[in-house]
C-alpha cells in the first residue's frame, strides 16, 4: 500500500518540546496518501524541516524571493503533472521537502486561538498537499486544497482550521 514516509530534521530543539509531534505528523502523512485515491501511486519521501523563523526567512527570500518569514514552505520535487504519471515504483520516491517556521506558527497559533499541535498537523497536511500536486493560486484552486484539508483533518478527529476558535485554547512554555 502506498505510504507517506517522513523523514525529520529538528536542528531547532524547542520543536522537541511538542509532545508526541512526529508520530502525530506521520499520522497525518497516511491520512493524506489514504486521502488521495490517485496520488500517490507509490511511496513517497518528504523531509521535513523543524526550524526557526530564520532558517524559513532565509529559504523564503534564497528560493522564492521573498524576504520575509511564513509559516510553512513546500519544496516539490515534480510537478504535479508528473506526480500524476508516476505509478508503483520499486522503492520509495522523494517528492520533496516542508520547512516549519516555530516561532511564526507558535504565534499564529496563539493569535488564532489553535492548539499548536493541530495548527502544526494542518500545516504538514498543507504542505504535504503542495508536494502533491495541490495549489491555491486560484480561488477554484484554493477551495479544491481547502476541501481536501478538511476532509483529511477530519478524518484524524481535528477541527476544520478555517473557521474561527473564539475560546483561547493555546499555550506554550
Amino acid at each position: 500500500m502506498p505510504q507517506i514516509i517522513l523523514d525529520f530534521q529538528t536542528p531547532l530543539a524547542a520543536w522537541r518540546r511538542l509532545p508526541r509531534l512526529h508520530a502525530r505528523l506521520r499520522k497525518a502523512a497516511q491520512a493524506t496518501a489514504a486521502a488521495l485515491p490517485l496520488a500517490p501511486r507509490f511511496s513517497a519521501c518528504v523531509t521535513i524541516l523543524l526550524a526557526g523563523d530564520a532558517k524559513v526567512r532565509q529559504l523564503n527570500h534564497d528560493f522564492r524571493g521573498i524576504n520575509k518569514t511564513t509559516n510553512v514552505l513546500s519544496f516539490p520535487q515534480f510537478s504535479a503533472t508528473e506526480i500524476r504519471k508516476m505509478t508503483k515504483q520499486n522503492k520509495a520516491v522523494e517528492i520533496g521537502d516542508i520547512a516549519l517556521a516555530l516561532q511564526y506558527v507558535v504565534a499564529e497559533a496563539k493569535k488564532e486561538n489553535k492548539l499548536l499541535l493541530d495548527h502544526v498537523t494542518h500545516l504538514v497536511i498543507h504542505g504535504l498537499l503542495h508536494l502533491l500536486g495541490y495549489d491555491h493560486s486560484g480561488a477554484r484552486e484554493a477551495k479544491r486544497m481547502e476541501k481536501k484539508e478538511i476532509e483529511i483533518l477530519a478524518a484524524l478527529g481535528l477541527a476544520n482550521p478555517y473557521i474561527a476558535v473564539t475560546k483561547k485554547r493555546n499555550s506554550i512554555k
